[in-house]
């Protein structure tokens, strides 16, 4: 019986520790999306863990429709995050994340999810979005983003409800 509480005990301190991390990712994630509609630079700057790998590829149809402007345009490309910050010069632009993933052990995790991309109120491109984050002195921080685009105007993004059924 003593065995059988320790395990209880245990179990629940474990998984009350992964909630913990978990908040904190969630909560790296909310003031991302808040730091690029206010335009708060110092706040989005400080999210992240150098060297930052940012990476993004167009998905296929996008990406079709972009070789017919140019047929040596490339599908993937690479940017930084002090200069995605910089691009915001108003406070019209907004990221919405949603189908959120979180795996971590305390130590290194991932985020997964759904993104949109918003302009004025208007849909510009979506798609899956990755982040790599490491705790450094018990402080989470992103060290990678990549993430497929979907360009909205070839082609609108699902609903959730069509997006998360498999």
């Amino acid at each position: 019986m003593k065995r059988l509480l320790l395990l209880l005990i245990f179990s629940c301190h474990f998984s009350f520790a992964q909630t913990q991390d978990e908040t904190a990712i969630r909560k790296i994630m909310d003031d991302f999306m808040e730091s690029l509609k206010t335009r708060n630079e110092a706040k989005f700057l400080s999210l992240f863990q150098e060297p930052v790998l940012w990476t993004g590829i167009y998905k296929d149809r996008s990406q079709a429709k972009r070789l017919e402007k140019n047929p040596k345009a490339d599908p993937h490309f690479t940017d930084d995050y002090k200069a995605f910050i910089k691009g915001f010069k108003d406070d019209k632009s907004e990221e919405k994340f949603d189908n959120i993933k979180i795996i971590e052990d305390g130590s290194i995790a991932s985020a997964n999810f759904d993104y949109s991309f918003w302009y004025d109120g208007k849909m510009e491109n979506w798609g899956k979005e990755i982040w790599t984050l490491m705790k450094i002195n018990g402080i989470w921080k992103i060290t990678s983003v990549t993430f497929s685009m979907e360009l909205n105007k070839y082609a609108p993004q699902p609903s959730l409800k069509e997006r998360t059924k498999k």
